[in-house]
């Protein structure tokens, strides 16, 4: 009856020395490194997911296809554009119900002595129907806007205050690249996606950016498809009329790729999926390094207590007992060990997610695979020490010094 009672006892006697303590922030280390790991890449993908699920499952991109010999859209400042007459045509197909071109740049936006760095974006009327970040307060812009190349734009929510404090920006002025535009919106907060802020953004009419940055072009085209339509269908016959309009035939190389969300989210899954599994392999190495620190330490604990493993033997306990005392010291360590890690896991990921505005996303199972691979390996690396401490002959430790 009292020898679990004992073994509790030796446990917390020498579970608590320097050398156990380093064991177990070794084991605490690396659960922590694979709960941290993996719960920032889940965030990154739920982010990358998220934000993708407001463009909608029937929405297809046109982008430039980079071809290092032949660039012809590719400009030296290494942006690539395809052709601003792609949008016409796409306006002109009755199975999209949304077209909206995007011309992002870098620039500064300017009140007064306040400057505020931020992305320029070009944008027609469709852009808030497909893309789903609309105008809070005001109006986005109109058709009107785009054809008579208005200086007007919608301010992103980060924008606001940077530029105006409390004050109400509709109906005044910022300058973007030496000319006057009069605010006469802003956007609802958007947050980020991966380390892109949506509310740092300024809108512009689309003819308006091409105007001022001299760019007969855009970055890409985001057309959305009616509903009742098969969207491959639909692929097909943009790329058909895309080739006619360039000219090309069924196998000539194209200059633009067409992609839609389902692959882009399969291609996201599948490349998040890659480095989940990475990181959970980075840190399962680390985890086993610290299996051999607890193997050792056990080790210098056997030593150390090779007279006391002599008594106990001259007094009637089995190799069975030295060996089951040991394994529960390492078992209680790991355990120790794995608790800690779980913790500062935890912590890390928060404090991550928090500092580039993620929303945090920690599982359940990633916890538990984290602690359960922990108290693994300190099982396993715990055996071997309480092997050798079972082995040892009772004369032979009595007589140790």
């Amino acid at each position: 009856m009292l020898a679990p009672l004992n073994n509790l006892l030796r446990i917390m006697r020498y579970g608590l020395g320097t050398s156990s303590l380093l064991a177990i922030l070794g084991v605490a280390i690396g659960a922590a490194n694979i709960i941290a790991l993996i719960s920032v890449t889940d965030t990154a993908r739920f982010q990358a997911i998220a934000m993708m699920a407001d463009y909608g499952a029937n929405t297809v991109f046109v982008s430039p296809y980079f071809d290092e010999e032949n660039p012809s859209f590719q400009r030296a400042d290494a942006f690539a554009f395809v052709p601003s007459t792609y949008l016409a045509e796409l306006n002109k197909m009755p199975e999209l119900d949304a077209v909206a071109g995007v011309l992002m740049l870098p620039g500064h936006v300017g009140r007064g002595t306040e400057r505020q760095f931020g992305s320029i974006e070009g944008a027609n009327p469709d852009y808030p129907l497909i893309r789903g970040h609309k105008a809070e307060h005001g109006r986005f812009i109109t058709a009107q806007d785009e054809a008579e190349h208005a200086r007007v734009c919608c301010l992103g929510y980060g924008m606001i205050e940077p530029l105006f404090g409390d004050e109400d920006p509709l109906g005044q002025e910022v300058v973007i690249k030496g000319q006057r535009f009069t605010v006469v919106g802003t956007m609802i907060e958007k947050g980020m996606m991966g380390f892109s802020s949506f509310d740092d953004r300024v809108f512009i009419p689309l003819t308006t950016c091409q105007e001022i940055y001299e760019i007969d072009g855009v970055h890409s085209i985001m057309v959305r498809v009616r509903e009742s339509l098969d969207i491959g269908t639909v692929e097909d016959k943009i790329e058909a009329r895309l080739r006619a309009l360039d000219g090309l035939g069924p196998d000539e190389p194209a200059e633009f790729s067409i992609t839609s969300m389902e692959q882009l989210t399969g291609i996201l899954d599948s490349a998040l999926g890659v480095f989940r599994a990475l990181t959970a392999g980075v840190a399962s190495v680390a985890l086993l390094v610290a299996g051999t620190g607890i193997m050792n330490v056990m080790l210098m604990q056997v030593i150390a207590r090779t007279r006391e493993i002599g008594v106990r033997r001259a007094v009637g306990a089995r190799r069975r007992d030295i060996w089951l005392q040991f394994i529960a010291e390492a078992v209680a360590q790991t355990i120790a060990g794995a608790l800690v890690g779980s913790v500062l896991g935890v912590i890390g990921s928060v404090s991550f997610s928090l500092a580039v505005h993620w929303v945090p996303h920690i599982t359940w199972e990633t916890v538990l695979l984290g602690m359960g691979f922990s108290a693994a390996v300190g099982l396993i690396f715990g055996v071997y020490p309480a092997v050798y401490a079972a082995r040892l002959k009772p004369i032979d430790c009595l007589r140790y010094e």
